[in-house]
């Protein structure tokens, strides 16, 4: 063989080599994180009553079809004996880390949460911040199955330009879309703070 074919051989090597790595580093995806999924009891304190089995300091971390991690804490959880996959929690805490670096942090008084697909009911005094947005509502669902997030029931929503009140606001965690209406078909109650800085 010749300089050229060895050289034409070790140019072709080298770009199906990096065309390999470059489809594992954008196109693969790695099931391995869909299933990645676990339940951490920090106290064994259990105890049955007729709602059902109660775990005191419980914790899920889990992670969407995208790798973004969920994590939720609750002071207690009491499964539910007529669907097990369901906890309803009280005192809870989560946080979404979304795989861009940026987390959304929820606080309710409980929640009723799906230990399946992570799905989980935010209930009463529910508290959301992302990125200087701040949702105060009744309700919050975050839905991983539909990758979305809804807050309805005595919404209010502020960030440092406005206070917003409406009945519902939808969003899109993959594309970061945002929905907000009324369900009567009135307007949104929109009031802009002024800063001093017009």
């Amino acid at each position: 063989m010749n300089n050229k074919t060895i050289f034409q051989v070790v140019l072709l090597l080298l770009v199906l080599l990096l065309s390999f790595f470059f489809y594992l580093n954008y196109f693969y995806k790695n099931d391995s994180k869909l299933a990645s999924k676990q339940i951490v009891i920090t106290n064994t304190d259990i105890s049955e009553s007729p709602d059902g089995t109660t775990i005191k300091e419980i914790l899920y971390e889990s992670y969407d079809k995208e790798g973004n991690k969920f994590i939720i804490k609750s002071k207690s959880g009491t499964f539910d004996e007529n669907e097990t996959d369901k906890i309803n929690m009280v005192n809870v805490e989560a946080k979404i880390n979304l795989r861009n670096g940026t987390f959304i942090t929820l606080v309710s008084d409980t929640a009723r949460y799906n230990s399946l697909n992570s799905n989980t009911k935010f209930i009463k005094n529910v508290k959301l911040e992302y990125l200087g947005h701040k949702i105060n509502s009744d309700n919050i669902d975050v839905i991983f199955t539909e990758s979305k997030l809804e807050a309805y029931n005595n919404l209010i929503y502020r960030n440092s330009d406005i206070n917003l009140s409406a009945d519902k606001v939808e969003l899109d965690m993959l594309t970061k879309n945002t929905k907000i209406f009324m369900f009567d078909n009135s307007r949104v109650k929109i009031i802009k703070e002024y800063n001093g800085n017009n």
